[in-house]
């Protein structure tokens, strides 16, 4: 049974014969009463309080909730981000290799040009050469035939002419 302070105060006893004082009845009632509406009303605190409690509780939870799941969709972003940067490292990697590949083989095409140009020319100059000899040992022979005074043949041919007397200066014949 729940007793208000309005009933406590209220309440009315029987009277018998070596009955309690009755004014002492009335005091303590009405201070069991006040201490009774007291409990009342800290009780009714105390609910209040505990529903701000619970509603905070569920706030704390809420919030909880929310940085967990932002903290799992961040691990799982940086493990994307992680992934993706190993997979476009690994890209890049190969690809550098490969431009490396392609360089090498390009630089050892252009060797290879390279020593053939070489061997053309070592063999364009040696013709070259051959031709200017040529050209020198006709220029000797105008020279010496046209001016032998000033251009008297060489000590070789001279020899070769006492060997081979009446021969011309383009060496023996046989």
């Amino acid at each position: 049974m729940k007793y208000t302070p309005l009933d406590i105060q209220r309440r009315e006893f029987e009277k018998s014969f070596r009955g309690a004082d009755r004014d002492e009845v009335r005091t303590f009632l009405h201070e069991v009463a006040g201490e009774w509406e007291e409990l009342l009303q800290e009780n009714q605190r105390m609910r209040t309080e505990i529903l701000d409690l619970r509603e905070r509780i569920q706030q704390y939870q809420e919030q909880d909730r929310i940085f967990r799941e932002t903290l799992l969709h961040a691990q799982k972003t940086r493990e994307e981000l992680l992934d993706s940067a190993n997979r476009e490292r690994v890209l890049i990697l190969k690809e550098a290799e490969f431009r490396g590949e392609e360089i090498t083989r390009e630089a050892q095409q252009r060797v290879v040009e390279f020593e053939a140009n070489l061997r053309t020319l070592k063999l364009e100059r040696i013709r070259i050469l051959q031709e200017i000899d040529t050209l020198l040992g006709r220029g000797r022979r105008f020279l010496q035939e046209e001016a032998p005074e000033m251009f008297p043949p060489a000590d070789v041919t001279r020899l070769l002419d006492d060997v081979f007397p009446g021969a011309d200066s383009q060496g023996p014949s046989i």
